[in-house]
C-alpha cells in the first residue's frame, strides 16, 4: 500500500519551512531589534516563571497562578486572565486568544494558543510599565508554548495525522523563532500581517520546487532520506 505522505514530500515540506523562515528574515531586515539587560520587572518575572512552570500536579498551583497575575495588568491591558487546561495542566490565558502567530494552526491548538497569547501580553505589559522583562523571557515563553503544542501532537494525534501536527509545529517554531530573534527577543510588535501573508502565500512554489529536485534523488539505504543539509538548523 503507497504510505499517504511520502518520505519525498516530508522533506519536501522541511526544505519549505526554511524557505519562509528566510523569507521572514529578509523581510525583517533592517528592522531596529532592542537589547534588554536585567530581569524587568519583578511581579511580571514570576507571572512569566509560574506560567511556564510544567510542575502541573501542584495543589496550589490554582492560587499560585491567581497570585501571580501583576496587580496592573488587568488595568493595563484590558482584560482579566482566564484559567484554562492546558494539556491536563492548569494554566492562564487571554480568554479570547487568537494565536500570536502569522500560522494557522490546525489540530486543536487553541488552550495553548491562549497561553502563549498571555505570555507575549506579560512582555508588553512590562514594556508598558517601563520596566520590560529581559531577553530570557520570550524565549522561555515561545519554547514552552512549543513544547505544548508537541504534547498536544502526542496525546490527541497518531500515526500520519501525528506527523502532519509535529509538522505544523515544526514549521511554527522556524517563524516565530526567527520573528522574536528580529525583535530582539523583547517585547512583541504589532506589525503589518501582509509580510507573513506574502511570505507564506510562496509556501505551495516552494513545496512544489522542492518536490520537483528531490523526484529523482537518491535516498539513504537506511532512513529513506539523504541526510539533511547544514541549512535546517537555521529552523531551530
Amino acid at each position: 500500500m503507497r504510505p499517504l505522505i511520502s518520505p519525498t514530500t516530508v522533506w519536501a515540506l522541511m526544505q519549505a519551512t526554511i524557505v519562509v523562515a528566510l523569507l521572514l528574515l529578509v523581510s525583517g531586515a533592517g528592522n531596529p531589534a532592542m537589547t534588554l539587560e536585567g530581569r524587568g520587572d519583578p511581579a511580571t518575572e514570576r507571572a512569566v516563571e509560574v506560567l511556564i512552570d510544567q510542575s502541573g500536579a501542584d495543589p496550589g498551583r490554582r492560587t499560585d497562578l491567581i497570585a501571580s497575575i501583576p496587580d496592573g495588568f488587568v488595568s493595563v491591558m484590558g482584560y482579566r486572565p482566564a484559567l484554562i487546561d492546558i494539556n491536563g495542566t492548569l494554566s492562564l490565558g487571554e480568554p479570547i486568544g487568537a494565536c500570536s502567530s502569522p500560522v494557522h494552526l490546525a489540530f486543536d491548538m487553541e488552550p495553548t494558543c491562549k497561553g502563549h497569547d498571555f505570555g507575549y501580553d506579560l512582555l508588553r505589559y512590562a514594556a508598558v510599565i517601563d520596566a520590560p522583562l529581559g531577553e530570557w523571557a520570550r524565549p522561555l515563553i515561545d519554547d514552552w508554548w512549543y513544547a505544548e503544542m508537541h504534547e498536544r501532537c502526542n496525546l490527541t494525534h497518531a500515526g500520519v495525522t501525528g506527523l502532519a501536527c509535529h509538522g505544523q509545529v515544526l514549521a511554527t517554531e522556524a517563524i516565530i523563532d526567527v520573528n522574536s530573534w528580529r525583535e530582539g527577543n523583547g517585547p512583541p510588535i504589532e506589525e503589518n500581517p501582509w509580510r507573513y501573508l506574502g511570505a507564506l502565500a510562496l509556501l505551495p512554489v516552494a513545496l512544489a520546487a522542492a518536490v520537483r529536485s528531490r523526484r529523482n534523488a537518491p535516498l539513504h539505504p537506511i532512513g529513506g532520506l539523504q541526510a539533511a543539509p547544514a541549512a535546517f538548523a537555521l529552523t531551530r
